[in-house]
């Protein structure tokens, strides 16, 4: 009989505080139902945003490559607005600031790089915005202020890119032995099958350097 009473009295507390706890009970039962939901619709957003802005990218750099140059440039600055989060507003703006520099615009190069920088996502793009910048310095002819830009850089993604930054300020100041040891050092960075490597060749050559036999990189 007890037995019953306790199963009868456990059965009735459960009620009351069913009675009183059940709207907090399911007011947090529907919110896990709804972070839930809202992840799985953020991460559907996500990817479908991220599917949109590689499309906006690609008739971005169709638009370049046409040439469409009004069109290209609109582009560009849409993908950076509305997808800043995103490594396609990052490539969007140095590219952005390649067309812009190819036109003579250099302030609007510089702006497109700064927007590059704001937009990038990790410290290997902002090593390489710093690298630009300083490229774009010397495409001025403000050597000296390339050079400080460079010297500040600690290139741990693009020592290649640094190097041969190096070597181009050094050709432009005319120290053309020095130039030649900065474009050996960028083909000791990269592999043997570099797209970048037949330039810096060509770098190396007209310093008066010879290349000498590439180091793989693994």
């Amino acid at each position: 009989m007890s037995d019953q009473y306790d199963e009868h009295e456990q059965s009735e507390r459960v009620k009351q505080w069913l009675l009183k706890n059940g709207s907090n009970l399911l007011t947090g039962i529907l919110l896990i139902i709804a972070a839930i939901s809202g992840w799985h619709w953020w991460q559907g957003r996500q990817a479908q945003q991220s599917q949109e802005a590689g499309t906006q990218y690609h008739t971005f750099v169709q638009a370049i490559e046409k040439p469409d140059t009004a069109k290209a440039i609109v582009l560009g600055e849409a993908i950076i607005t509305n997808y800043a989060d995103s490594d396609f507003a990052f490539l969007a703006a140095l590219r952005l600031s390649r067309v812009q520099a190819e036109l003579g615009k250099y302030d609007l190069a510089a702006a497109a790089m700064d927007k590059a920088a704001m937009v990038a996502l990790n410290d290997q793009n902002r090593e390489l915005v710093k690298i630009r910048k300083a490229q774009l310095l010397l495409s001025q002819g403000k050597t000296a202020e390339a050079t400080i830009a460079a010297d500040a850089i600690k290139a741990v993604a693009y020592p290649a890119s640094l190097a041969e930054l190096k070597g181009d300020l050094a050709m432009a100041s005319g120290k053309s032995d020095a130039a030649a040891d900065f474009y050996r050092q960028a083909l000791q960075q990269l592999s043997a099958d570099a797209g970048s490597r037949g330039l810096i060749e060509i770098k190396l050559t007209d310093a008066g350097g010879n290349a000498d036999k590439p180091k793989e990189i693994r």
